[in-house]
C-alpha cells in the first residue's frame, strides 16, 4: 500500500554536466504528471519520462523538475563582437567631434549598445543526457517510491486499528440484539393489542405487523456488514493500488450500518452504530491519501 505524497531526488554527473531530476507527488483524484526543464527536453524523451512514472504510480499529482548544470569549457564563455565595439566608438567619437563636445567615449557607453556582447551559448543536448536522465530519474522514482511506501504503512496501520475497534463495538451490538429483540417484540404485541382493540381490519393489522417485524429485524445488515468488513481486511494486504476498491467497500460499510441505526429500536445499538459511523469516517479519511 502507498500514500500519494512523497519526494525524491536523483542525480548523475559526467565531464559536461551535472544532472539532477528532483520529483514531488501529493494528493490527486487521478494520476496528472507535471514536466518541468532547464533545458528544452525533446519530445520523445519526455514521453519516456512519463511512461517510467506511469509504471510506477497510478494516482496523485507528480510534479518533476530536471536541472543540468554544465561544467568548462563545455559552457561557451562570453563573446565581445570586437569589430562591432571598434565601430561604435569611432562613430561615437567622431560624432562628438562634429558637434564640437568634449564628450569622452567610456566602455561603460560601448557595453551598453546592442550586440556588443553576446551571452554564452548553452552546449547542445546530446544523445547521451538521455541515458543519464534515465537513470536519474530512476533514483528519484526509488526514493518517491521509498517514502510514500513508508507512509504508506502507517497509514493502513491506523485503519487496522479503527477496523479492530469496529470488530469490537459489532460484538457489543451482536450480544445486545437479543435483549433488543425481546423488548421490541413486546412493543410489537403492544401495538397489535391496541390495533386489535380499535377494531381494524385484519388486512390492517397484516400490514402494520409485517412493517413492525421487518423494523426491528437487523440480521440481514449485520450480515451483510461483516462480508464487506472481512473483503475490506482483504483488500488491505493487497500490493497493488487499493484506494478506489476501499472507498468503494467503505460506501457499502455506510450504507449498512445507516441501516442499522434506522431499523434498531435500541439506545445502546444506537449508540454503537454512531460509534462505528465515526470510525468508518476516519478510515475514509486515511484513504484519501492512498494511491
Amino acid at each position: 500500500m502507498y500514500s500519494m505524497t512523497g519526494y525524491g531526488e536523483g542525480r548523475e554527473s559526467n565531464k559536461e554536466v551535472d544532472l539532477q531530476v528532483e520529483m514531488s507527488t501529493v494528493n490527486h483524484r487521478f494520476l496528472e504528471i507535471e514536466v518541468k526543464s532547464s533545458e528544452p527536453i525533446p519530445f520523445a524523451w519526455e514521453k519516456k519520462i512519463r511512461h517510467l512514472v506511469r509504471e510506477k504510480i497510478k494516482r496523485g499529482k507528480v510534479s518533476l523538475n530536471v536541472e543540468a548544470k554544465w561544467k568548462p569549457p563545455f559552457l561557451s564563455e562570453v563573446v565581445i563582437n570586437r569589430e562591432l565595439v571598434t565601430s561604435y566608438k569611432n562613430a561615437l567619437s567622431g560624432l562628438c567631434q562634429n558637434l564640437g563636445l568634449d564628450d569622452r567615449v567610456t566602455l561603460s557607453h560601448l557595453l551598453a549598445l546592442r550586440g556588443v556582447i553576446s551571452p554564452p551559448r548553452k552546449p547542445q543536448i546530446k544523445k547521451s543526457l538521455e541515458t543519464m536522465l534515465e537513470k536519474a530519474l530512476t533514483k528519484a522514482l526509488k526514493n518517491v517510491l521509498k517514502m510514500r511506501g513508508k507512509e504508506g504503512k502507517e497509514h493502513l496501520q491506523s485503519i487496522l486499528r479503527y477496523l479492530k475497534r469496529i470488530q469490537k463495538r459489532l460484538s457489543d451490538l451482536e450480544e445486545e440484539i437479543p435483549t433488543a429483540q425481546n423488548l421490541y417484540q413486546e412493543k410489537v404485541k403492544e401495538s397489535l393489542k391496541n390495533l386489535l382493540a380499535l377494531g381494524e381490519d385484519r388486512e390492517k393489522v397484516a400490514r402494520e405487523l409485517s412493517f413492525l417485524i421487518s423494523r426491528g429485524d437487523i440480521s440481514e445488515e449485520k450480515l451483510r456488514f461483516q462480508s464487506h468488513l472481512r473483503e475490506l481486511q482483504t483488500t488491505l494486504q493487497q500490493k497493488e493500488s487499493v484506494g478506489k476498491k476501499i472507498r468503494f467497500i467503505l460506501q457499502e460499510l455506510h450504507r449498512e450500518i445507516n441501516t442499522m441505526g434506522a431499523k434498531a429500536n435500541s439506545f445502546i445499538i444506537s449508540r454503537l452504530v454512531v460509534q462505528i459511523k465515526e470510525d468508518l469516517e476516519r478510515i475514509r479519511e486515511e484513504v484519501q491519501n492512498i494511491e
